[in-house]
């Protein structure tokens, strides 16, 4: 699944974050990690970055990981879009943030680039701030948010490639927004039917949510459910810091009768406000939805 990964780095500690889980995926999946550095025109000299990138491909072979360097020239976003698009690549596995005198490449600006076009399953990875970095990633709950909806879907089977075999335990989350009808006369009825209404949309969601669970389990896969009430984001947020989860899994695109999960509402306010990894896939919409 995982056969190619894309990692961008800018020279600095921040981006390296992703390493440990680059080391990670490319063991279970026997990957090939392609370490890709983009100078930019105004930056440091070229010979400082190959040097930079020979060393954390040499740590990584040196780690029994098959390992490729790029080093490119121009627009970072730019550059790893059109890498990714041109050289089949699986995944990409980025830090949200970074920061290089020798590249001034701003990765926090370039991350977001990424994800406005990407149609790769992209894993982002918030810098910690721990001087040191664990030398491979842990990932054992994954945690993922699902709509009801075919395209929250798009994203299980990469969360359970990353599933492995030691116990890794895959939450399916569902989170039913409280139903809140406009004001009519007859106030105790009105509060009637919001009970009735959001304690339907729930026992829908448990229903489907059981289905998906069973899905995976007949694969092998540890699965459990967990629903909620509340506001999508801030819910899956709060849970993921309760639960000792590892790794939250959603797409940047959903739909779900009136609600909406797209990058720029749940999906953008879940990546500025997780400490966790993000695993996220943005799927083709079609022709006629865009």
């Amino acid at each position: 699944m995982y056969e190619r990964i894309l990692v961008p780095l800018d020279g600095s500690e921040l981006a390296e974050c992703s390493l440990p889980y680059a080391r990670r995926i490319a063991k279970r999946f026997n990957s090939e990690v392609i370490l890709m550095i983009v100078c930019q025109p105004t930056g440091y000299p070229e010979l400082p970055l190959k040097a930079y990138l020979q060393k954390k491909a040499e740590e990584l072979h040196i780690a029994g990981i098959r390992i490729s360097q790029k080093l490119a020239h121009g627009d970072a976003a730019t550059k790893i879009l059109d890498f990714a698009g041109k050289n089949d690549v699986k995944l990409i596995i980025m830090s949200t943030h970074g920061s290089s005198k020798a590249s001034h490449w701003p990765l926090g600006s370039c991350t977001s680039k990424v994800l406005q076009k990407i149609h790769v399953p992209t894993l982002l990875i918030r810098p910690s701030g721990e001087k040191t970095a664990p030398f491979e990633a842990e990932i054992r709950r994954i945690l993922v948010g699902l709509d009801g909806s075919h395209f929250s879907e798009a994203i299980l089977p990469y969360a359970e490639g990353l599933a492995d075999d030691t116990g890794t335990e895959v939450i399916l989350l569902r989170v039913v927004e409280p139903v809140k009808l406009p004001f009519t006369a007859g106030y105790v009825e009105h509060e009637k039917y919001e009970r009735e209404i959001t304690a339907k949309a729930e026992e829908e969601a448990k229903k489907y949510l059981q289905k998906k669970r069973e899905a995976l389990a007949s694969k092998g896969i540890n699965a459990s459910i967990a629903l909620l009430k509340g506001h999508p984001s801030s819910t899956i947020l709060q849970y993921a810091k309760e639960n000792k989860v590892n790794l939250i899994a959603i797409t940047t695109h959903g739909f779900s009768g009136i609600s909406k999960w797209a990058y720029g509402s749940v999906a953008s306010n879940i990546i500025e406000g997780s400490t966790k990894p993000i695993l996220l896939f943005r799927p083709q919409l079609p022709a006629a939805s865009r």
